[in-house]
């Protein structure tokens, strides 16, 4: 099982207890690794076949999806970036006078640093 699959696993159990906090700190986290495994290739398309639907493709570009698998590794150092940018977050609001926002930044951060030490691949 890799991290990925474990979150969207955990994120199933969070939806079906109301975890408010925790699940948009797993959302993200899913949404950070999918987002590096997607890229896009916009390069036109060469050849034509004199219909209008690949002219139009040609005229006006097209992009490809390109999906690459990440490691484990990977995906973990992805989903801990997400930790520390939600505590980097926190302090910031906290140093601005918003503790509300930073406490629950703070609350997602630990949420999602507690679902990542669990998961054991």
């Amino acid at each position: 099982m890799t991290l990925l699959s474990y979150l969207r696993e955990d994120l199933v159990r969070l939806m079906k207890r109301r975890e408010k906090v925790g699940l948009r700190a797993v959302r993200d986290a899913i949404s950070a690794i999918q987002n590096a495994e997607t890229s896009y290739v916009t390069t036109p398309a060469s050849e034509t076949d004199g219909t209008d639907f690949v002219a139009g493709a040609v005229a006006f570009g097209h992009a490809e999806r390109v999906v690459q698998e990440l490691t484990d590794a990977q995906m973990m150092e992805l989903a801990r970036a997400e930790v520390s940018r939600r505590l980097d977050e926190a302090a910031r609001y906290r140093a601005l006078g918003d503790v509300d926002r930073a406490l629950m930044l703070k609350a997602e951060a630990l949420s999602l640093a507690d679902h990542l030490d669990a998961y054991v691949g």
